[in-house]
């Protein structure tokens, strides 16, 4: 399926969105704990999403300065390719980093190392302008699926940034089991014991733990 814009989001401050904690592949209720924003998204939700037990939320909370990345660079797809569909739900409060998805739809490679390769020959085809590109808008809560090729793009301002998703059709093997779902990958270190508690679901390799 290609990028689909379903309905603007309410706008939260920085202020508030500064305070929001990440969720790390939590039950759809559970995401409530994460905040006025979280809870925002859950109601925004289709009903039948919010009744499904197998759907799980997942949130990045990053504070970010031009030029820098939220996560790994370049094209890819959620969660690999065949069967069966995965689709989410997502949405980008607060802006500053721009994640961009190709617009027609491509046929990637099965093998995991091919697809890597092709995600870059993708880099390139959209460089020189032979594919199509849009990018995600900021306040919109928006839907795509494991087919959709996406990519985050470089920080344009300061600021927090709350990427929210929901995620609906995973097969039962591949659902969250507990420990930690990501790392912060943008170059900020949490210094004051406030922002490492608040960054603790993300920092169990970070340098400034001690041994």
């Amino acid at each position: 399926m290609a990028l689909e814009v379903i309905a603007p989001f309410p706008h939260f401050s920085q202020e508030i969105i500064s305070q929001e904690i990440s969720q790390c592949r939590v039950p759809v209720e559970a995401a409530r704990a994460g905040g006025p924003v979280h809870s925002a998204f859950v109601d925004a939700l289709p009903e039948r999403w919010r009744a499904d037990p197998t759907v799980e939320v997942f949130s990045r909370l990053h504070w970010l300065k031009p030029g820098w990345w939220p996560m790994r660079l370049g094209f890819h797809t959620d969660w690999g390719p065949g069967p069966p569909r995965v689709e989410t739900l997502m949405v980008n409060v607060g802006g500053r980093s721009h994640t961009e998805f190709i617009l027609d739809p491509v046929t990637p490679p099965a093998e995991p190392m091919a697809r890597r390769r092709f995600g870059r020959e993708l880099e390139a085809a959209v460089g020189a302008g032979r594919l199509p590109v849009g990018r995600m808008i900021d306040g919109h809560l928006v839907r795509f699926d494991e087919q959709d090729w996406h990519r985050p793009m470089a920080a344009t301002g300061t600021g927090w940034r709350l990427l929210v998703r929901a995620i609906r059709g995973l097969d039962e093997t591949r659902r969250h089991r507990g420990g930690r779902f990501s790392t912060v990958c943008n170059g900020y270190i949490p210094e004051s014991e406030a922002e490492r508690a608040r960054y603790q679901p993300y920092v169990d390799d970070a340098p400034w733990r001690t041994p």
